[in-house]
This record gives C-alpha cells, structure tokens and sequence, in this order.
C-alpha cells in the first residue's frame, strides 16, 4: 500500500497518479498490492509523477513488498536466542 501512502501525502488518488504518469490503473494498484514487481519504464514514469527519483522509489516498492512477506513478530533477529 506504499503508492497509496504516497499519493494520499501529495492529495493523489491511485487513478490520478496512473493518468499523470501514463501508467495503466491496473498496473499501478498491482505495484501497491504487490502483487506484480515495477519494471524500469514503469518506474521512470511513475517516480515523477510522485516528485520522487526511481531509485527512490525502486527502494520504497522493494521495503513494502518485504514487509508484506514477513509474517508479523518474524523481523530481523528478534526471534534468536
């Protein structure tokens, strides 16, 4: 839900960011659920439309599809003894 998070912090919908950035909606809301991973095009037109850089938000995309395959409690080392 990452590109959610951005748009609402710039008073974006999903479907304003897909039409400013030339991006099917399809496309965009499966970037956000991650359920498909954004392909360098995607990202270079995606990313200004946000005001971000790709990398930025390359970064942003890779951390929140992490967090999603983690199963709550299992982060990091917390489970070592």
């Amino acid at each position: 839900m990452i590109l959610q998070q951005l748009c609402a912090a710039r008073g974006l919908t999903l479907a304003q960011l897909a039409e400013r950035a030339s991006v099917p909606l399809t496309t965009v809301v499966h970037l956000d659920t991650g359920t498909t991973r954004a392909q360098p095009v995607t990202l270079r037109r995606l990313a200004p439309a946000l005001g971000l850089a790709p990398d930025a938000l390359r970064a942003a995309l890779s951390a929140a599809r992490r967090a999603r395959a983690r199963p709550p409690g299992q982060g990091g080392l917390s489970g070592w003894r």
